[in-house]
C-alpha cells in the first residue's frame, strides 16, 4: 500500500497542471498563436482548394510567423487572421466549383434536349 502512495505521490510532485490554469485563460492577454497549424492549413488550401488564394494565404501565414518572431503580437493576429479567412475561402471556392460544376453541366444538357 505504501508503494502505491510512493508512486501516487512521485506523479504529483512532476509539477502537472491542473485544468483551467492555461495563459490563455489570463484575461488581458491574447492566446498564443499557433503558427504550424495556420501553415499547415495554408498548405492544405493549395492542395485542396483553389492554388492562388491558397498561396496568398501561405503568404499571409508566414508574415504572421514573422511578426510574432519579432514580438508584434498585434500585427502577428492580424496577418493570422487573414491567413486563416484566405484558406477557407480556397476551400470554400473549391468546394463550391465541385458542386456547382455537375449541376450546370445537368442544367445544360436539359436545356439542351428541351430546345430540340
Amino acid at each position: 500500500m505504501d508503494e502505491e502512495m510512493g508512486v501516487i505521490n512521485a506523479g504529483e510532485s512532476r509539477g502537472v497542471e491542473a485544468p483551467g490554469t492555461l495563459e490563455s485563460d489570463i484575461p488581458g492577454k491574447p492566446p498564443p498563436l499557433n503558427v504550424c497549424r495556420l501553415r499547415n492549413l495554408a498548405i492544405a488550401s493549395i492542395i485542396c482548394g483553389c492554388s492562388c488564394i491558397g498561396i496568398l494565404a501561405l503568404i499571409y501565414a508566414v508574415k504572421a510567423n514573422e511578426k510574432q518572431k519579432a514580438h508584434s503580437q498585434n500585427a502577428a493576429i492580424h496577418w493570422a487572421r487573414k491567413s486563416q479567412f484566405m484558406s477557407c475561402l480556397s476551400i470554400g471556392v473549391w468546394l463550391s466549383i465541385l458542386i456547382l460544376t455537375p449541376l450546370l453541366l445537368v442544367l445544360l444538357s436539359y436545356l439542351i434536349s428541351q430546345a430540340e
